[in-house]
């Protein structure tokens, strides 16, 4: 299935977003928020604006302990997106791209599959990328 948008990753950009999904997916949210960050080409905000955007991203993490953050990854793009536009904090547009990507094909998933378990088909993915990347030192997931 096509969602209609397209980017082209570099090595660097895949790896950078396999780091930032990683990081959500164990639910290490503010090294998550520092990512996107020091990814980002130009950063406005103010060491009190990253501090803050890093903290609000470890809260959605922290919020989602009871569910599996993948199978609401579209729910927390609009957050994500505010927090960054409150702090000055420039996302990089693969990483929103494919944000809204996954936001499109999880609707699409939901309604064509209801009892689809997301984190089983998509945790194994980011494994292997991390793999890939070699970033298989980072800590495991609390899966269930």
């Amino acid at each position: 299935i096509d969602c209609g948008l397209t980017v082209e990753l570099g090595e660097s950009d895949h790896k950078n977003l396999v780091k930032i999904l990683g990081s959500l997916i164990k639910r290490d949210g503010y090294g998550a928020g520092q990512l996107m960050v020091d990814t980002a080409k130009k950063c406005q905000a103010t060491e009190l604006d990253v501090e803050l955007f890093c903290r609000g991203i470890q809260k959605i993490c922290d919020d989602d302990e009871e569910n599996n953050f993948l199978e609401s990854v579209g729910d927390y793009i609009t957050d994500i997106c505010y927090m960054a536009c409150k702090h000055k904090v420039k996302l990089e547009a693969a990483f929103i791209n494919a944000a809204l990507a996954c936001e499109i094909m999880e609707g699409l998933a939901s309604s064509l599959y209801p009892t689809m378990a997301v984190q089983q088909v998509a945790l194994p993915m980011v494994v292997k990328s991390e793999m890939m990347h070699g970033l298989k030192g980072m800590k495991s997931p609390k899966l269930w």
